[in-house]
């Protein structure tokens, strides 16, 4: 089964990595994955994306189709607005809710959550530099195109012995977060996102 993925995020966010622990995971497993990657400015802040496609079957055309992506992790408002079009309709899109702010044309078109995911590797895991690992464990939660003891496992062979610890927090905070928001459910309204802006982490 083929699955199309999208993180976006700013040039500097190590967000964007998550998208190749999910390919090489999948690759692992015995299938196909690949990541495409574009930085549309060479400076950092410049908007980026990284596109990941999954499959059990050889991958002929490594790019995501524009209106096909089934979910989309976004942490910085300049990459959402330009590239959320490429979200099929009804398509899962998680927010950092501190960094995006949604029209509510977008939270009726697809399922949206909001999840601090800078600010739980900030407070939560104390280095935020751990929110690729945030939001893998988020995005395995939310999309569960790959067994998470495996997606756990292959991040793990790539983090250095010492940094182990922390990413395993991460990760489990990511999945942690994830559950809670999926049991939450969906935004319902802009103001869903404008209340969890600036709110201690804890109480989200």
């Amino acid at each position: 089964m083929r699955h199309q993925l999208r993180f976006t995020g700013v040039g500097g966010q190590g967000v964007l990595l998550a998208g190749e622990i999910l390919a090489a995971a999948k690759i692992k497993q015995g299938g196909y994955g690949v990541k495409a990657a574009t930085y549309t400015s060479q400076v950092r802040g410049g908007p980026t994306k990284v596109d990941i496609i999954l499959d059990d079957e050889e991958i002929l055309y490594p790019y995501a189709n524009e209106g096909e992506i089934e979910y989309m992790l976004s942490t910085a408002q300049i990459s959402y607005d330009q590239f959320k079009s490429g979200v099929k309709d009804g398509g899962v899109i998680v927010i950092e809710p501190n960094l995006v702010t949604p029209t509510q044309e977008d939270i009726d078109r697809w399922e949206m959550y909001a999840i601090p995911i800078i600010s739980i590797a900030k407070e939560e895991v104390g280095n935020v530099v751990t929110q690729s690992v945030v939001a893998l464990g988020v995005t395995v939660e939310m999309t569960q195109v790959l067994p998470n003891e495996l997606v756990f496992e292959t991040m793990i062979s790539k983090v250095p012995p010492k940094f182990v610890e922390l990413n395993k927090t991460a990760y489990e905070l990511g999945v942690k977060y994830a559950k809670e928001a999926k049991e939450k459910g969906t935004l319902k309204t802009v103001a869903d996102v404008e209340a969890m802006k600036a709110k201690d982490i804890c109480a989200l």
